[in-house]
Protein backbone atom coordinates (compact mmCIF):
# COMPACT_ATOMS: atom_id res chain seq x y z
CA UNK A 1 0.00 0.00 0.00
CA UNK A 2 2.58 2.46 0.79
CA UNK A 3 4.79 1.48 -2.20
CA UNK A 4 2.30 2.12 -4.44
CA UNK A 5 1.23 5.50 -2.64
CA UNK A 6 4.83 6.63 -3.13
CA UNK A 7 5.31 5.70 -6.80
CA UNK A 8 2.36 7.72 -7.23
CA UNK A 9 3.24 11.15 -5.81
CA UNK A 10 6.67 10.43 -7.15
CA UNK A 11 5.49 10.40 -10.64
CA UNK A 12 3.15 13.38 -9.13
CA UNK A 13 5.72 15.34 -8.20
CA UNK A 14 7.93 14.64 -11.24
CA UNK A 15 5.36 16.02 -13.82
CA UNK A 16 7.09 17.04 -17.17
CA UNK A 17 11.12 16.39 -15.73
CA UNK A 18 10.69 12.85 -17.20
CA UNK A 19 12.96 12.14 -20.11
CA UNK A 20 12.16 12.95 -23.64
CA UNK A 21 9.90 10.76 -25.56
CA UNK A 22 9.79 10.63 -29.35
CA UNK A 23 6.43 12.04 -29.59
CA UNK A 24 6.50 14.70 -28.13
CA UNK A 25 6.00 18.23 -30.24
CA UNK A 26 9.37 19.01 -32.18
CA UNK A 27 9.42 22.43 -33.31
CA UNK A 28 11.52 24.82 -35.16
CA UNK A 29 11.91 28.65 -36.29
CA UNK A 30 8.75 27.95 -38.41
CA UNK A 31 6.99 28.41 -35.18
CA UNK A 32 7.32 32.02 -35.51
CA UNK A 33 4.24 34.31 -34.96
CA UNK A 34 2.24 30.91 -34.18
CA UNK A 35 -0.26 30.25 -31.27
CA UNK A 36 0.36 27.04 -30.00
CA UNK A 37 -2.12 24.45 -27.31
CA UNK A 38 -1.54 22.33 -25.29
CA UNK A 39 -2.87 20.62 -22.15
CA UNK A 40 -0.98 20.78 -19.10
CA UNK A 41 2.41 18.83 -17.98
CA UNK A 42 3.03 18.30 -21.95
CA UNK A 43 6.29 18.63 -23.27
CA UNK A 44 7.54 20.56 -26.34
CA UNK A 45 10.68 20.88 -27.82
CA UNK A 46 11.99 23.76 -30.12
CA UNK A 47 15.48 23.82 -32.01
CA UNK A 48 17.08 26.88 -33.02
CA UNK A 49 20.46 27.32 -35.12
CA UNK A 50 23.14 29.06 -32.86
CA UNK A 51 26.16 30.99 -34.25
CA UNK A 52 27.64 29.97 -31.04
CA UNK A 53 31.38 30.34 -32.35
CA UNK A 54 30.51 33.76 -32.96
CA UNK A 55 29.66 33.90 -29.44
CA UNK A 56 25.68 34.70 -29.59
CA UNK A 57 23.45 32.91 -27.46
CA UNK A 58 19.56 32.74 -27.22
CA UNK A 59 18.14 34.74 -24.72
CA UNK A 60 14.61 33.43 -23.83
CA UNK A 61 11.65 35.62 -21.75
CA UNK A 62 8.18 34.37 -20.99
CA UNK A 63 4.94 36.45 -19.55
CA UNK A 64 3.93 33.37 -17.84
CA UNK A 65 6.12 30.79 -16.26
CA UNK A 66 3.33 29.47 -14.22
CA UNK A 67 1.46 28.29 -17.50
CA UNK A 68 4.80 27.24 -19.32
CA UNK A 69 8.68 26.81 -18.04
CA UNK A 70 12.03 25.53 -19.72
CA UNK A 71 13.44 22.45 -18.05
CA UNK A 72 16.66 22.42 -19.92
CA UNK A 73 18.76 22.83 -22.63
CA UNK A 74 21.23 21.38 -24.88
CA UNK A 75 24.01 22.01 -27.77
CA UNK A 76 24.84 19.93 -30.78
CA UNK A 77 26.90 20.85 -33.46
CA UNK A 78 24.67 21.00 -36.51
CA UNK A 79 26.50 18.39 -38.74
CA UNK A 80 26.55 16.26 -35.92
CA UNK A 81 30.63 15.80 -36.15
CA UNK A 82 31.24 17.11 -32.10
CA UNK A 83 35.20 16.95 -33.29
CA UNK A 84 34.60 19.86 -35.56
CA UNK A 85 35.79 23.57 -34.89
CA UNK A 86 33.18 26.38 -35.97
CA UNK A 87 30.38 25.59 -37.12
CA UNK A 88 26.38 26.50 -36.58
CA UNK A 89 25.39 24.94 -32.98
CA UNK A 90 21.69 23.46 -32.84
CA UNK A 91 20.20 24.74 -29.48
CA UNK A 92 17.47 23.16 -27.64
CA UNK A 93 14.94 23.90 -25.70
CA UNK A 94 13.09 21.92 -23.56
CA UNK A 95 9.68 23.14 -22.57
CA UNK A 96 7.06 21.94 -20.02
CA UNK A 97 3.40 23.32 -19.90
CA UNK A 98 2.49 23.83 -16.52
CA UNK A 99 -0.96 25.01 -15.39
CA UNK A 100 -3.84 26.68 -17.25
CA UNK A 101 -3.12 30.04 -18.91
CA UNK A 102 -1.19 31.53 -22.23
CA UNK A 103 2.99 32.14 -21.82
CA UNK A 104 4.14 34.22 -25.25
CA UNK A 105 7.75 33.11 -25.15
CA UNK A 106 10.52 35.47 -26.93
CA UNK A 107 13.98 34.57 -28.00
CA UNK A 108 16.35 36.80 -29.32
CA UNK A 109 19.64 35.69 -30.52
CA UNK A 110 22.38 38.30 -29.51
CA UNK A 111 25.49 38.74 -28.15
CA UNK A 112 25.20 39.37 -24.48
CA UNK A 113 28.40 41.29 -24.06
CA UNK A 114 27.91 43.70 -26.61
CA UNK A 115 24.32 45.18 -25.08
CA UNK A 116 24.46 48.11 -28.00
CA UNK A 117 24.33 45.65 -30.99
CA UNK A 118 21.14 44.14 -31.97
CA UNK A 119 19.90 40.95 -32.40
CA UNK A 120 20.42 38.74 -35.48
CA UNK A 121 17.54 36.89 -35.41
CA UNK A 122 14.42 36.77 -33.29
CA UNK A 123 11.24 34.83 -32.67
CA UNK A 124 7.94 34.81 -30.59
CA UNK A 125 5.13 32.65 -30.19
CA UNK A 126 1.98 31.99 -27.89
CA UNK A 127 1.64 28.45 -25.80
CA UNK A 128 -1.95 28.09 -24.32
CA UNK A 129 -2.29 25.50 -21.39
CA UNK A 130 -5.31 23.77 -21.44
CA UNK A 131 -6.71 22.20 -17.79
Amino acid sequence: MHRGFAIITLLTIAGCSRSSSPTEPQWDSSIAGKSISYPSNQRFTLQLDLNADGGYQWDISMTDTNAVRVDSINYRPKSGNYNQVGGITVETFYFCTRSGGQSTISLAERLNWEPGIPAIDSLAFTVRVNL
